[in-house]
């Protein structure tokens, strides 16, 4: 940063708009990856004929499909395994002998502040509960989605929606509970029952049934969704198979593997398809089909800057299974879906630790290391803590009664429980017993061999969260090293935070000729943030992945150029019709907006993101992004109501504080500027830009020795900054504190030696 020799402005928000608003890609999805290097899931870099993405009508798509109905006749043992499934009862009307007993006789139960009521009247169930308007009274449910161990109930409301209500039930207990919890939600909220969250055709529909197509209308904000079959059916894995049924009953009897229709997919093609629903992911395209590449199709959360997975990787929200089982070890050895789970009923090939020594044992598939599970676990064969599941893959239950097992096969470390906070096996079991307890004891069975790198990766993704430089080396060696490239992937996105740093952009850059396409997504989506600075080779590296064979490549390469993005080209289409798909969610409102104002489409930047806010009026990033376009706009009064906004929503934010001060500044309010600069780095006091402004701030107070201390605390923050010792110098000048002076202008030029601004002071200090 240069400055000049008076004392500089505060900076406004204006001129910190562009690096801000990449925090909101986030929210729409973060984008991610595969990196198996077989079959479907890992492109590698090759020539191919681009072309852009069309959806194909859907009369000609639903033609290819039979319905389940048609498999049972030659597959009877399989149909009958799918039929009472998880899959097979996905989504379906309701039945008499199912649910009938949630609704006769009547039923009601309390949560929060509110009563919901389960009855039924002349065969039809309905509840009861607060809705629509605010309006408490009897809803229809019109469809049942999930069967084990809950089930909600779909009720229609305007515009061709329907929604998941909150009242759930439990088939085992028998009796209704919220699925919220102790929330206590009300109409008006996003993810209130009758709100966005929680609407089936954009939030369920995808993944409980066949071949959706959403078919929504943005002009009316309306739908028209349909599917090829209702609940997870044969062809949801199959694929569409008409011609298949077609060709038997025109060659019965004859020999087997003579079914030119016939389709065989390969373990990778099997569980990208297995993780189009069982992934926390945002949709590129909306229609999957069985052998597509799932990085053609989704974009998958994983380990990032967030904290929707804790450090090493174990699920925190719900996050489903495959990202944690593509990080782990076992994903990149081979293992896939089909290797443990029946693929007709979903339950386990094996029972117990029987399903793991299938590999874990001498000379076994795919040489897994052999264990012994009494030795090993330290637990007695008969004890819970002797299953492995157990211990490497802890469960978490979301929903209120849906227990999920990690799939990350991490190893139970109570020191980053001790450091970080990351859940532990052990405690999980050990409710009564301490961290310190569980410690001692890992430490006693296991001694220096808990100190792997698992545990180094996890801390250094635990300081590069909390922007500790010390991660940054750190991050660079992952880079270097053998780890999977899903780590890889992580690392680069973690690296983004560093991109001052030349070594940390070349590696980067680097990354973008990764031979699998996950490495390359990230690379393209961290170097967004040397785009802002003009940097001609990072912008050079990112056009070369418009091409790249991954649409998920292409589709964050597009994004990082989106402000003179050919919109006509194949990248362009694609990210336009991700955009469009996605335009029924606040989120992607916000995308929509952020995308325009990059363009210099203020306006209409503005609109989408005041579109956001209605549909979601609580959430804080929305009024912070619209804040910061406003400032643009050069509507200061808009920019610091809607700053306002977003603080009083999210208080503890330290970032929206320090944006606050800027807006205030901007307003002209120097006490105001002080107390959320001051608000801010009580929050977050690793805060090297809040207490750099503050210091600017209580300067233009007069208040000049409090002004000292704030720099000197952004200098210790951020010591690597020219700027702030340089803003000291000049303070300690006004005060005639020469010596002073003199040597912090020399260590602004010690860390930046063609300073300009520290030099000429430097040569006034010595006159």
């Amino acid at each position: 940063m240069n400055h000049s020799p008076s004392i500089a402005p505060i900076s406004t928000p204006s001129s910190t708009l562009r690096w801000l608003l990449l925090a909101g890609v986030v929210l729409a999805g973060a984008i991610t990856w595969a990196l198996w290097p077989s079959g479907s899931s890992g492109s590698t870099v090759k020539s191919q004929r681009l072309s852009a993405y069309e959806m194909q009508d859907e009369k000609t798509a639903f033609a290819g499909y039979a319905g389940s109905a048609s498999c049972q006749s030659c597959h009877s043992t399989a149909y009958e395994e799918w039929a009472d499934s998880h899959h097979g009862l996905a989504e379906r009307p309701l039945r008499d002998d199912l649910d009938k007993p949630a609704f006769d006789p009547a039923k009601s139960f309390s949560h929060g502040m509110q009563t919901t009521d389960a009855s039924r009247t002349n065969s039809t169930s309905f509840l009861t509960s607060l809705g629509f308007g605010g309006e408490r009274k009897p809803w229809k449910a019109e469809r049942v989605i999930g069967h084990n161990p809950l089930r909600q109930f779909l009720t229609a409301g305007t515009g061709g929606r329907l929604h998941a209500m909150e009242a759930c039930w439990d088939p085992k207990k028998n009796e209704w509970f919220n699925v919220y919890g102790d929330e206590d939600r009300k109409p008006g909220e996003w993810g209130h029952w009758t709100g966005r969250g929680m609407v089936w055709n954009q939030m369920c529909a995808s993944c409980h049934n066949t071949r959706l197509r959403k078919n929504y209308d943005a002009v009316s904000d309306t739908y028209r969704t349909t599917m090829a079959e209702m609940t997870v059916s044969c062809e949801s894995c199959h694929g569409p198979m008409k011609p298949h049924v077609d060709w038997q009953a025109l060659h019965a009897g004859a020999p087997k593997g003579s079914d030119p229709t016939a389709k065989k997919f390969t373990h990778d093609q099997m569980t990208d398809n297995c993780a189009g629903c069982h992934a926390r992911r945002g949709e590129l395209t909306g229609d999957f089909v069985p052998g597509d590449s799932f990085w053609d199709h989704y974009r998958l959360t994983i380990t990032d800057h967030t904290d929707i997975f804790h450090p090493d990787g174990q699920i925190r929200d719900e996050n489903y299974e495959f990202t944690s089982f593509f990080s782990s070890r076992m994903y990149h050895a081979g293992v896939r879906c089909a290797d443990c789970h029946q693929p007709h009923s979903a339950k386990t090939l094996l029972k117990g630790n029987d399903l793991c020594m299938k590999c874990h044992t001498p000379g076994s598939y795919l040489n897994a290391p052999a264990i012994t599970p009494e030795p090993h676990s330290f637990h007695k064969a008969d004890s819970t803590g002797n299953q492995c599941v157990n211990c490497h893959m802890p469960q978490t239950t979301y929903m209120q009664r849906h227990p999920r097992h990690d799939h990350g096969f991490t190893i139970p470390d109570p020191l980053l429980t001790k450091l970080h906070g990351t859940p532990n096996a052990c405690n999980k079991c050990h409710t009564e017993k301490d961290t310190d307890w569980a410690l001692a004891a890992t430490e006693k069975w296991w001694g220096p061999r808990m100190d792997r790198k698992t545990r180094t990766r996890a801390q250094t993704v635990a300081k590069a969260r909390r922007g500790d430089d010390s991660a940054r080396p750190e991050l660079l060696a992952l880079l270097e090293s053998d780890e999977t490239p899903s780590w890889k992937a992580t690392a680069t996105l973690l690296l983004d935070q560093y991109l001052g740093d030349p070594t940390v952009s070349k590696a980067i850059q680097a990354q973008a000729k990764h031979p699998h396409a996950a490495v390359r997504t990230a690379a393209a989506t961290s170097l967004d943030h040397l785009m802002a600075a003009g940097d001609t080779a990072a912008r050079e590296t990112v056009k070369l992945l418009l091409t790249d064979p991954s649409r998920s490549v292409r589709n964050a390469a597009a994004w990082t150029l989106r402000e003179t993005l050919d919109e006509q080209s194949p990248a362009g289409r694609d990210l336009l019709h991700y955009l469009k798909w996605n335009a029924d969610q606040p989120s992607g409102q916000m995308q929509l907006g952020q995308y325009h104002f990059a363009r210099g489409q203020k306006e209409t930047a503005i609109t989408h993101l005041e579109k956001a806010i209605e549909w979601d009026p609580n959430s804080p990033p929305f009024h912070h992004d619209l804040a910061l376009m406003h400032s643009s706009a050069g509507n200061s009064a808009k920019a610091l109501a809607s700053m306002l906004k977003a603080a009083k929503l999210a208080p503890q934010e330290a970032s929206y504080q320090f944006e606050l001060g800027l807006a205030w500044s901007e307003a002209g309010s120097v006490d105001n500027t002080i107390a959320s600069l001051k608000e801010a780095v009580r929050i977050d006091p690793a805060m090297g830009r809040a207490w750099y402004n503050l210091g600017l701030a209580l300067n233009a107070k007069g208040q000049l020795a409090e002004a000292l201390q704030a720099l000197q605390s952004a200098e210790s923050a951020t010591p690597g900054d020219p700027g702030i010792p340089y803003a000291r110098a000049t303070i300690l000048a006004q005060l005639k504190r020469t010596n002073e002076a003199r040597a912090a202008a020399l260590r602004a030029l010690q860390i930046q030696p063609n300073h300009a601004e520290a030099g000429q002071l430097l040569q006034m200090l010595q006159r």
